[in-house]
């Protein structure tokens, strides 16, 4: 299977080298061409024919190129000897070439780019001299220091563009490469954010697990002083010990969580621009998915470096996302404005947007645990309404902030986070 692989590439070479070798204009006599052929050639052996034997590809392109230049040049039985000849020593120059090739550049992973020059203008100058010598029958009469002058030249000029493309390609994968490490990098950080997130709202979940076995276990004790049914007493302790089972369980998965965080991202600090960058480029990614047509503006008025950029980045990442699916509900081109400044010691984050609104009798409960006017329209399932609650919970507990919100119905909303500068700051 490898070896029909590496065949249909080097039959693909051959073709391509075949057909952009009628490029071409003649030089010193009427039989010697000068193509754009041995400008691809080299290029295609450095990346399709990469992991091949240059020899086996340049047999390959000299076969292809003596039959397809045979077949060209005609079939008059009168000059068939010298259509033979011609498209021959055609076929010989690909042949001679990746031969000087091989030897001068060697390993095509591992070479340098000033040897793989060296090795192009090398390859082209020498076997446009067997060339030219073959055609004028072993005649060494027309080579004369002009000839070497100008077959240099057009060796190195065509060496030169070769490797100008080649370095340009070089340059463009190591740019995807670069696209793909950063949007690894982003998906990983924004999945860290969300797992630091539940690994905090999971360890305050502990003290209300904690809070229920001790209830479990009173309601225990009191019925033990009771004249009760023993099996209603036996209920009450088995339901402490599950309880308490759950806790160990949810403890040790908590930690687990938190330990894989915490041995991946220790202790990193983020600058302003790094944290809104991805923001942007994730909430970009979401309108993008969801065919909306949502223009964000980020305004940066002041800077800061800051540890704890997981837990902002939660927090701006609710209010974007909410913005933009105000906007989808209200069906129109939207914008969402993030602004960040620092007055009077305090950072104050607003993000606003020009959706459909809060009505005015939702605006004193959205803050609160499980509210919420969103449902999913396909299961009728209504969403649990964590978000923003989990937004203020996350402000006021781990930065000692504020969160206050502005919506006219069906003109927008605008959301102010207000942080101690300190908070941010600190090492």
């Amino acid at each position: 299977m490898k070896d029909i692989r590496h065949l249909n590439k080097a039959i693909l070479i051959a073709l391509i080298v075949s057909f952009s070798s009628q490029l071409y204009f003649y030089f010193l006599t009427d039989n010697f061409r000068i193509s754009a052929a041995v400008i691809l050639f080299p290029i295609l052996l450095m990346t399709i024919a990469q992991d091949q034997s240059s020899i086996f590809v340049g047999c390959v392109t000299g076969i292809m190129v003596f039959i397809i230049r045979l077949f060209l040049i005609g079939s008059d039985v009168s000059q068939l000897q010298d259509s033979l000849s011609i498209a021959l020593i055609g076929g010989l120059f690909y042949v001679a070439y990746v031969g000087l090739f091989s030897l001068i550049v060697g390993n095509k992973h591992t070479v340098s780019f000033q040897r793989l020059i060296l090795g192009m203008v090398l390859s082209d100058f020498c076997s446009n001299i067997f060339e030219i010598v073959l055609r004028s029958g072993m005649n060494y009469d027309n080579l004369n220091a002009h000839v070497y002058f100008y077959l240099l030249v057009i060796a190195s000029v065509r060496a030169i563009i070769a490797g100008s493309i080649l370095l340009g390609e070089q340059n463009y994968r190591a740019l995807v490469k670069k696209m793909e490490h950063e949007n690894r990098y982003q998906r990983l950080y924004l999945m860290t954010t969300r797992l630091k997130n539940e690994s905090y709202f999971m360890e305050k979940n502990t003290e209300e697990i904690e809070s229920a076995m001790s209830n479990a276990y009173r309601l225990y004790e009191r019925l033990s002083d009771l004249d009760v049914h023993p099996e209603l007493k036996k209920t009450a302790l088995s339901i402490a010990r599950d309880v308490h089972e759950i806790k160990k369980d949810y403890i040790r998965i908590m930690q687990g969580i938190q330990k894989e965080v915490d041995e991946q991202f220790n202790d990193e600090k983020m600058e302003t621009h790094d944290l809104l960058q991805i923001l942007k480029e994730s909430a970009y990614r979401t309108i993008k998915a969801k065919h909306l047509n949502i223009q964000l503006i980020f305004q940066i008025l002041d800077k800061f470096v800051t540890r704890n950029h997981y837990s902002l980045m939660l927090i701006l990442m609710n209010l974007v996302n909410n913005g933009i699916e105000a906007i989808e509900k209200k069906g129109c081109k939207g914008q969402i404005l993030v602004r960040v400044k620092k007055e009077d010691g305090q950072f104050v984050f607003t993000v606003t947007d020009n959706g459909s609104g809060i009505p005015e009798k939702n605006i004193d409960h959205i803050f609160q645990m499980g509210f919420s006017t969103k449902f999913d329209e396909a299961t009728g399932n209504i969403y649990r309404g964590v978000g923003l609650s989990g937004v203020q919970m996350t402000v006021e507990e781990q930065f000692h902030g504020t969160i206050h919100v502005k919506s006219e119905l069906g003109a927008g909303t605008e959301f102010c986070v207000i942080i101690p500068a300190k908070m941010l700051e600190k090492d």
